[in-house]
Formats: C-alpha cells, structure tokens, sequence
C-alpha cells in the first residue's frame, strides 16, 4: 500500500511577539539564516528584507551578513503601523502587526552587536522603494502577506539583484496569505523555477527564486 505524504500548508497564526523575535517557526528562520549565509558565501552583497515587523528574521539576516562579508548593509522596509489593508482572509486583517514602534525596534538593535549596518525604512514598499538607494543586492526576504506588496517585490526588485542573487518568499503556498502565492505565480510561475521551501515537520509553505 502506498502512503501519500501529507503536507501542512499552514500554522497557528501568531498574533504578536517581542522586539527581536519573529512569528517565523524556529525550523524556517534556521533554513532562511542557511539560506542567506550560503548565498553570501557565493556571492557577497547587500541583503533586503521587505516585511521586518519587530526584527527577528532581520536580526537572522544581520547575523549571516555578519559572519561572511560585514562590510555589507541590510535594508529593512515596514510600514511599521501594520497591514493598510486586507487581502480577505481572516488571519491578516487591516491593522495587524500594528504593536511596532520603530524608535522602540532601534533602540533595540543598538543592544545587538551586529546591528550597525542596517537600515530601516518607514512606508508601503510600493510607494517608498523609488527613493530608496540600493543596488548589488545578493538576497531579498520578502515578507508582505499581501497580494499587492509582494507583487510590487516581484516586478521591480529584481532590477537590483547581483548575479546569482536569490530572493526568498516567506508567505509562498501558505493558506493564510493566497495573494503571496498568486503575486509568485503570476510573476514566476511560468518559469518554472519556484522552489518550495518543505522541512522535516511536514510543513511546506515558503519558496526561493535564483536569479
């Protein structure tokens, strides 16, 4: 008899944590952290995370780029007052992850000792990333939830990528954000170069791009 796999899609949604930690599961930061050293490695760069809440993936991010090539900056976008909007589902209403404070999240980072070379921006990545100077990106983190954002993420950030970047998809395949996966798909499907991100523990949401 064969036994199908059977996959989860999704997880208790986690409503808020402290500055410095993340709603990520503990598995999945440790893959992103791989994930962004590996590619480092290979190819130094500056990193983005779009989607930082209270910093704990940013801080996974900083770490990386610590450890293999400092010299480096990581760029952060938030709107830092939560999602302006909704894309239906119950689990990401308009407002959430409004409990940030983005003075309080700096004066949080100044107590991390690999900190100094991030940069965070205020606003609607849509709206700010015009005017925000970056280039060589090596490695994007995209975590928006929303169809609109991650879209936005897909069309244009690529423009700044190094050879050989990646960008990673936090939301792909997740029940709790379809947007995510339909903004990917839209975009990348095509090419059939989606890979989903599948860990020990069954769960198979989150997805990485190379470019």
């Amino acid at each position: 008899m064969v036994v199908e796999t059977q996959f989860v899609h999704t997880n208790k949604p986690v409503e808020t944590v402290d500055y410095g930690h993340t709603v990520i599961p503990a598995n999945r930061l440790e893959f992103l952290y791989r994930k962004c050293t590996e590619v480092l490695k290979r190819n130094p760069g500056n990193v983005l995370e779009v989607g930082v809440y209270k910093g704990g993936t940013l801080l996974a991010l900083a770490k990386a780029m610590y450890e293999v090539c400092p010299q480096y900056t990581i760029y952060g976008v938030d709107t830092f007052s939560g999602h302006p909007y909704t894309d239906g589902h119950p689990v990401h209403y308009t407002g959430k992850y409004a409990d940030v404070d983005l003075a309080e999240l700096k004066k949080f980072l100044l107590t991390v000792p690999y900190t100094g070379n991030i940069k965070l921006y205020r606003g609607r990545i849509e709206k700010i990333w015009p005017t925000i100077p970056v280039n060589n990106l090596s490695f994007a983190h995209i975590d928006c939830d929303l169809y609109v954002p991650i879209k936005y993420c897909c069309v244009n950030i690529p423009e700044k990528f190094e050879d050989g970047a990646v960008m990673y998809f936090d939301d792909y395949g997740h029940d709790h954000c379809p947007g995510a996966t339909r903004a990917v798909n839209e975009v990348f499907g095509a090419k059939k170069y989606v890979n989903e991100v599948i860990l020990d523990d069954l769960t198979n949401w989150s997805c990485f791009i190379d470019f």
